[in-house]
């Protein structure tokens, strides 16, 4: 295990990759030890960095959380948030109806048979000056146990959680 990342003022943005990237390597580190992995938010603010670590039940309903992880960055002023835990993915092909059913809110990949949605080990940042930064690896179980597939890195995810953040700024 490597040491912790280190918060810097005046750095925040670089501050809370280092962590992002920190918490991906561990949360794969936990899934292929352990064959699964908790749902956990980190929460910081821009003074401290990691000022909560908040375990989430399992069946929680994830709009909901997303409007409860939105409450809280308003309500404490909260600079970023980084979210881990296991998720459905799904994989597009060429002109694939599925695909825009998806993406209009129609359906939810949970919604779909077994044999078109993947498990996922996901970790996901954003943060009030605008940054985003997204680790989805396939979770591949067999009789070894459990192996990730290198995934999807993504910086210009759609951000849910800093989309009405006001500026604090005085």
């Amino acid at each position: 295990m490597i040491d912790t990342p280190k918060w810097i003022l005046n750095a925040e943005s670089e501050s809370i990759r280092n962590w992002t990237k920190y918490l991906y390597t561990e949360a794969k580190r936990l899934m292929i030890q352990d064959g699964t992995h908790a749902s956990l938010l980190f929460l910081f603010n821009k003074e401290s960095g990691l000022i909560s670590v908040n375990p989430i039940p399992p069946n929680v309903d994830h709009e909901q959380l997303n409007v409860s992880v939105e409450n809280a960055v308003k309500e404490h002023h909260l600079y970023g948030v980084i979210f881990i835990g296991e998720a459905w993915a799904y994989h597009m092909k060429e002109r694939d109806h599925t695909t825009f059913q998806l993406l209009d809110g129609e359906m939810k990949v949970s919604d779909l048979n077994a044999k078109d949605k993947k498990e996922a080990l996901l970790v996901r940042m954003e943060n009030g000056d605008g940054d985003s930064l997204v680790y989805l690896d396939e979770i591949v179980k067999n009789n070894n146990g459990v192996s990730l597939k290198e995934g999807l890195v993504s910086t210009n995810s759609r951000r849910k959680w800093f989309v009405h953040q006001e500026s604090h700024e005085v």
